[in-house]
């Protein structure tokens, strides 16, 4: 089967760093990862034989460091959750503490310059913490225990809760990308700016491969 044939989250099962190609590329491998890849391409009105050589040329470079990572697909259901909750989720509230301090500061410090920019920052992350802290703690105290207990029809309810609020987070960062043009610092910027950047970037992406373990390895068990 030809790469563009298959599904987006197939390619990232094989090697999770293909995560950050796709990201690069601005193509949904969590949320939407079951969709085939050219599907996607000719919407986004991507040439197919470009892609799969840059594709291609990305794999090789990975190859030359090291081995495929792909441990997720050897995990049970208490090790993946485990991996999930200790590595992403403590990610999460991690960077959010630091975001939290970086939004405040950049608001009140550029206020005057770009309101607009500044409120809908704000805004934007504002709701997204909230969606993600109530996230991480429904996860954890209802999805998962549910799973591990082997109740999988419950399950199997949460889960589709579960997946509504990925996308709904997923939503926010799309839209925190749109208004601050892909993290593109102003002219006016500072350190603090900078910082504020560099810790949405990091959320989004940690978040993807968080949201990817769950909706194309961890829920597809069920």
């Amino acid at each position: 089967m030809h790469i563009t044939e298959m599904k987006i989250n197939a390619l990232v099962k094989e090697d999770i760093r293909l995560s950050s190609f796709f990201q690069e590329e601005k193509i949904d491998f969590c949320c939407n990862g079951h969709r085939v890849l050219s599907e996607v391409l000719s919407e986004k009105n991507l040439d197919p034989k470009d892609f799969t050589l840059r594709l291609e040329t990305f794999q090789k470079a990975l190859d030359e460091k090291g081995q495929k990572d792909d441990f997720f697909n050897h995990m049970d259901n208490e090790e993946l959750i485990h991996y999930i909750v200790s590595t992403h989720h403590s990610f999460t509230r991690s960077v959010l503490r630091e975001l939290d301090v970086y939004t405040s500061a950049i608001l009140r410090a550029h206020y005057r310059e770009d309101r607009e920019l500044l409120l809908a920052v704000n805004d934007l992350y504002g709701s997204l913490r909230k969606e993600l802290l109530e996230h991480l703690i429904k996860e954890e105290a209802d999805l998962f225990p549910l799973i591990l207990e082997g109740r999988f029809e419950e399950a199997k309810k949460e889960i589709e809760i579960t997946e509504d609020e990925h996308d709904a987070a997923g939503n926010l960062l799309a839209k925190l990308r749109q208004v601050t043009k892909d993290y593109t610092l102003p002219s006016y910027a500072c350190s603090t700016f900078e910082a504020c950047y560099h810790h949405l970037e990091a959320l989004e992406s940690d978040l993807f491969r968080h949201i990817f373990l769950e909706n194309s390895i961890l829920f597809e068990r069920f």
